[in-house]
Formats: C-alpha cells, structure tokens, sequence
C-alpha cells in the first residue's frame, strides 16, 4: 500500500516545518513534495526535472483543509497539531518504520487521546459554552460562545470551519470513549446540543457536493 498523494503533500510539509506548525510558502511545499516524490509531483515529461505546481493547490485547499491537518492565511500554509501528529506517522511509514496502514489509521482507533485531542478538549473546559452548559444554563449558550468553542469565527472560510468542526468532533468523540473525566463525557453532551442549536451555522458553512 502507498501513501495517497495529499498524505504525501503532508510529509514534505512536515519536514519542511521540522516538524512544527511554522507558515509555509506555497513554492516550497511544491518544491518539496516533488524532491521527495518525483513521480508523483513532477511534470509529465519532465518528472525528476521540473515539479508540476498545480498536483498541490487542490489537495492543500480541499481535503486537506476539510480533515483538519492545514490551516492557510496570508497565501502561506501550516500544520495544525493534529496535522502535526498525522504526519509524523506518515513519514515513518514513508520510512519503512511502521506499516502504511497503520499509518494512515493513526488519527484514529487508538486507546490513548492524542496530543492534538488533549489539547482540543482543554481548550474546550475553558470555553463558555462550556461552563454554562455545566451550570444547567445552556439556553443562555449563543452563537458566539459556538463559535469560540470550535476555535473559529464567523470570518473563517467554509473548509477550514468544516476541518475545524471535524477536529473538535473527534477530540469530544474520543474524549468521551476513552478518557475516565467525567467532564469528557459532558463535552460530548454539549458537542450534540450545540450541533443541533447551531445547526444553521453548520449548514451555511456546508461545502458544495
């Protein structure tokens, strides 16, 4: 089994960063990616001569965006933690240290919280709509403390709302599975409530099908 191509766009990101979220230049991650896997990102006729710039652009904007592990601003990219934590393990199997599929499997299925969940549902106790859903006053929860609770802003575009909205789903899904804080089982109450409260806000930040 291969890494699948936006993976492998992870992986130069991850050494190109060393392994940390600092910004990103577009050239470079197109640079990088074709010196690490020429086949894949190098032009046609020209594949250990010339990088093809375009193989990134959707990837880095789409999937990539969606799931999570890339944040973009100011025509730069960068790894999220939870980027961070996928892309370490690609390049161990890219490295022959771990099966592909385990790899890829990585984000999830694991008996543990991750770094980049831990810290998901840290951010999360200390939210607002926390502290009032705790309270039993979760009608005075308003669209605002949704949006601070995700981590976003009403200005923030549709694919990183929706890789944002998956992060936190993820972190609340496993805190609630294996951690034995009982507050990790209220955040995923409160994650359910305000899915369905702020339902509207979710659906005008669908991505077109």
């Amino acid at each position: 089994m291969d890494i699948p191509r936006p993976e492998k766009i992870l992986v130069a990101m991850f050494q190109l960063s060393g392994g940390t979220n600092s910004p990103l230049e577009y050239e470079d991650i197109v640079v990088k990616s074709w010196q690490l896997f020429p086949d894949e990102f190098g032009l046609r006729k020209y594949v250990h001569q010339y990088p093809d710039s375009s193989d990134q652009h959707k990837p880095l904007y789409g999937p990539l965006k969606d799931k999570g592990y890339v944040l973009s601003g100011n025509k730069k990219f960068r790894l999220t933690e939870k980027g961070i934590g996928y892309a370490a393990e690609l390049e161990r199997a890219w490295k022959g240290l771990v099966p592909v599929a385990k790899a890829l499997g990585a984000v999830d299925g694991s008996d543990r919280l991750s770094r980049d969940r831990e810290a998901q549902l840290k951010r999360i106790l200390g939210t607002d709509a926390f502290k009032l859903f705790a309270e039993g006053q979760k009608e005075r929860i308003l669209d605002t403390d949704f949006y601070t609770y995700l981590g976003v802003t009403v200005r923030t575009e549709k694919h990183e709302f929706q890789g944002q909205l998956k992060t936190v789903s993820d972190a609340v899904r496993d805190g609630a599975r294996i951690s034995d804080d009982p507050r990790h089982k209220l955040t995923a109450d409160l994650h359910a409530f305000l899915v369905q409260k702020f339902k509207q806000i979710i659906e005008r930040n669908r991505l077109p099908k």
